[in-house]
């Protein structure tokens, strides 16, 4: 195992943002990430496991999926060290390890994660690099501040520079949203890039392994953010090693359960289906996404609906093969998909729908009555207890 390893990531990345996977370079130029892919190895089909921050770390740092996390019932503070993380194993193996974040991921990330190892010996460094948008409130409207971004880069290459590695060192660097400085989702690939150009120079391209936690919906289907949704923008992410059996570009089905092999052995675990989540078992706005080579299904909790998607024929995920009729606005009226959509895979697909709602069967798991209860009223407790407290 190499005595140093990077793994630098951003929050909310979408494969969309990078040349190397859109084809385009309208979020600008990275030379950086282009030099290291083309001597390294790009996977194509890799998924994160959960759609938020909280539950994609999980899964990155265990080989985990969120299900398998048994005492995780809802999205809430956890106990440390359910799991075996990529921590544990590098510090009972002589590593020091760094965890390097903003301050919001410190509330926002850390309680509902808890496996970095022993937090004691974990080092991390909050770096205030965030950069407040969206649903923030703002007194005035954001506008690129292109010297603050500068003593963002700054600082954060100053703490690389920083640390001691004349030991064997692990050091996750994960970039929040934007960048302060910058405004919006895909408004700062310039500086990820140049960052990831100072972490080529000090710590060598073998060391290093580029992904981001889950993407965004970048205005898909209508949506600009991201943590309620399995669909591809947020699902399929970046991933770029160091070169792996040879392979400049790897096309197998991958999740994020897969990086501790990855990082840790360089292997590459082969799989017909992965999964993501957008919640624990006991949310009752949980969607679920079985991801197979060809075909992907969606089960939504909340309304009990299905989606069947066939990515080779339908990359953005437009054409539900179960949905039946359609609202036809321009029309005012429902038509039959079937009557005007040529789709000629309708048998293949609906034998495909029955393996991958069996394997949803086979890890899908409902609260019991009185828990899930307590969850859908717990607000609503919440404020009456709170209520009868100030009566008192």
């Amino acid at each position: 195992m190499k005595d140093v390893i990077v793994l630098y990531s951003k929050d909310a990345l979408s494969t969309e943002y990078l040349p190397l996977y859109s084809g385009n370079e309208r979020y600008g130029k990275t030379p950086n990430l282009d030099a290291l892919a083309e001597k390294g190895t790009v996977f194509v089909n890799h998924h994160t496991a959960g759609g938020s921050t909280a539950m994609a770390f999980s899964s990155m740092l265990t080989g985990k999926y969120p299900f398998e996390f048994e005492k995780r019932k809802t999205f809430t503070a956890v106990e440390k060290s359910e799991k075996e993380s990529i921590f544990d194993i590098l510090q009972s193996q002589g590593y020091t390890c760094h965890m390097m974040w903003s301050p919001d991921y410190e509330s926002g990330a850390l309680p509902y994660v808890r496996e970095f190892g022993d937090e004691e010996k974990t080092q991390f460094h909050v770096l205030n690099m965030f950069q407040p948008l969206g649903y923030k409130q703002h007194t005035d409207k954001l506008k690129r501040n292109e010297t603050r971004l500068q003593k963002s880069v700054k600082m954060i290459c100053d703490e690389l520079d920083g640390i001691n590695t004349s030991q064997k060192t692990f050091i996750w660097l994960h970039l929040p949203h934007v960048l302060r400085g910058r405004i919006c989702y895909g408004d700062d690939i310039d500086a990820f890039d140049l960052i990831l150009g100072h972490i080529r120079e000090k710590f060598g391209d073998d060391s290093i392994y580029v992904t981001s936690d889950h993407g965004n919906m970048n205005m898909h289907r209508g949506k600009v953010g991201y943590g309620f949704d399995v669909y591809d923008p947020v699902t399929r992410v970046p991933l770029i090693t160091p070169r792996i059996d040879g392979l400049s570009v790897c096309d197998s089905l991958t999740s994020h359960t897969d990086l501790p092999d990855i990082i840790l052995h360089g292997r590459i675990p082969e799989h017909e289906y992965v999964y993501c989540d957008t919640a624990y078992y006991a949310q009752p706005q949980r969607k679920l996404a079985v991801i197979g080579k060809r075909y992907k299904y969606i089960y939504n909790k909340q309304t009990k609906t299905e989606e069947l998607y066939d990515l080779d024929w339908d990359r953005a995920e437009e054409y539900n093969i179960l949905k039946e009729r359609y609202l036809e606005k321009n029309r005012m009226g429902y038509v039959t998909y079937d009557e005007l959509y040529y789709y000629p895979y309708k048998s293949e697909a609906l034998e495909a729908y029955k393996e991958l709602k069996g394997e949803k069967e086979k890890i899908w798991r409902e609260p019991g009555l009185a828990e899930g209860l307590y969850i859908k009223y717990r607000r609503k407790l919440g404020l009456l207890l709170k209520w009868i407290r100030l009566k008192k």
